[in-house]
């Protein structure tokens, strides 16, 4: 049985025989959806309490590798808008729902945004798509998709429309004042270098001037080869901190963090709290 033809079958699954339990806390309230968590912090920022916003990539899971569940795809049958960044997962789970939700309206995210091209090595699923996807790790991209939300927004909700503008115009300058304090938080550091487990980090890294090179070669771990190529640059780089990612093995940064006596951070840029993120990130960087 393919993907899409497994996800047909759950939905007309809890369609018929648990759709009453899994309604939205108030069905007056306009249901959303977003892929991964930081964009859940983007939309409640814009429309506050006019809509719920389902999430499909739960805290700590990939958005790479994420199969939604049963529910999810259910919940997804009765959203009236989706925001997708791209990923692969997104493409069989809309698919799917065309016949059962005709009115979902997907908004991408990607529209309108400087995209960086994937790089030979890199993540798997940027690698299949040929544009890196960690586009949300970007104060100043963030501005361009803050606007993209609050369009589609007053699109679908127009009798909103006063206060998502006002809200977008208050986030705006939120965002704005985060990138300002990003620059000064990473202008003084010498070594402009990071070593990464999960190259997630290539929008941060073009925004402030930094150079990130990655463990994990196309999704996995790296092979003894690759990895002996990563602990000579290591050593060139004169790296003091590797940094992890709560979504991904950790086991090759460890072995070249023993071997050349560096630290290892794990961040986890799929945090919920876009600003604490981007912050916890900086000073990260800027102390490794």
């Amino acid at each position: 049985m393919n993907k899409k033809t497994w996800i047909n079958k759950i939905i007309y699954l809890f369609l018929f025989f648990f759709a009453f339990s899994l309604k939205a806390e108030d069905p007056k309230t306009p249901y959303l959806l977003v892929s991964i968590a930081p964009y859940k912090f983007f939309v409640e920022k814009i429309a506050g309490n006019t809509v719920q916003v389902g999430l499909m990539v739960p805290a700590g899971a990939s958005a790479h590798s994420y199969e939604p569940t049963p529910k999810q795809i259910f919940s997804a049958s009765t959203a009236s808008l989706w925001f997708r960044i791209g990923e692969t997962f997104e493409d069989r789970v809309i698919e799917a729902l065309k016949s059962h939700n005709p009115n979902l309206k997907v908004i991408d995210l990607r529209q309108g945004l400087d995209l960086i091209g994937s790089t030979p090595g890199g993540c798997a699923c940027c690698h299949a798509s040929s544009m890196d996807l960690h586009f949300w790790l970007s104060a100043r991209l963030g501005q361009i998709q803050a606007k993209t939300i609050a369009e589609a927004l007053i699109l679908q909700y127009p009798a909103n429309a006063a206060l998502y503008r006002t809200n977008l115009d208050k986030f705006l300058k939120e965002l704005q004042n985060l990138d300002k304090e990003i620059q000064t938080i990473l202008a003084s550091i010498q070594n402009r270098n990071i070593l990464v487990s999960h190259p997630a980090y290539a929008y941060f890294c073009r925004d402030y001037d930094l150079k990130q090179y990655s463990i994990e070669f196309e999704g996995k771990d790296p092979t003894p080869q690759q990895l002996n190529k990563t602990l000579t640059l290591a050593r060139e780089l004169k790296i003091q901190t590797i940094f992890t990612q709560i979504q991904y093995s950790s086991k090759g940064a460890k072995l070249i963090a023993s071997d050349i006596g560096a630290k290892v951070f794990m961040l986890d840029p799929y945090s919920e709290n876009f600003f604490n993120s981007m912050l916890t990130i900086a000073h990260a960087f800027a102390e490794g």
